[in-house]
């Protein structure tokens, strides 16, 4: 029960998305600093959304009655609708650091928190990840983008992240992407000092 809790929230998160993506917002805090990580998933996304739109008219020209046909309308224009939803998500819930966190997200499937105080170091170290990397492998966290990765968060200690359907995992490194990875070791460098003192 726990999953289908878990998939109705990503879903929730997913449609809402659309309507900040809609009112040109992102769900970034007014002190942090938001780092976009969408771009090289972007024309898969749409190209899915696209293809989805297409699909749920090409069933509708089919005559399969007229409850069939409703029933595959309404499920070809939710499909292309969450696509959609999932690609404003990666838009409107960047990564984010601030004086208090390092937030790392992946559209709505993933959004880990973790304090300043909690981190050892973050750096860059672009990293190639074979197709078949798993997203959790000995303690490390890695959330590329076109199978890559270039930046590396270090834990002092180990933290507890929930997967997108519920299953938690220990890690201390996370290694995600950001388009700009030098203006994230940079805030994270501005914020660190405050963080101390």
């Amino acid at each position: 029960m726990g999953a289908v809790r878990r998939y109705l929230s990503n879903e929730r998160r997913a449609f809402a998305s659309i309507w900040l993506f809609l009112r040109r917002r992102k769900d970034v805090p007014s002190d942090g600093v938001a780092l976009a990580y969408s771009g090289p998933r972007t024309p898969m996304l749409i190209v899915f959304a696209v293809v989805s739109f297409v699909e749920t008219g090409l069933l509708w020209l089919i005559d399969l009655g007229i409850v069939i046909d409703l029933v595959l309308l309404v499920l070809g224009l939710y499909s292309a609708l969450f696509v959609f939803g999932i690609f404003a998500a990666s838009v409107t819930r960047p990564h984010v650091v601030s004086p208090r966190e390092v937030r790392i997200r992946a559209g709505v499937f993933y959004d880990v928190r973790v304090p300043l105080t909690d981190v050892l170091s973050l750096r860059r170290h672009k990293q190639t990840h074979p197709p078949t990397v798993r997203t959790f492998t000995g303690g490390e966290l890695i959330m590329h983008e076109d199978y890559d990765t270039n930046l590396v968060l270090e834990l002092r200690e180990p933290i507890t992240v929930t997967r997108p359907l519920g299953g938690t995992e220990s890690v201390r490194v996370i290694r995600y992407y950001a388009e700009e990875p030098d203006i994230a070791v940079s805030a994270f460098d501005s914020f660190t000092p405050r963080q101390a003192a």
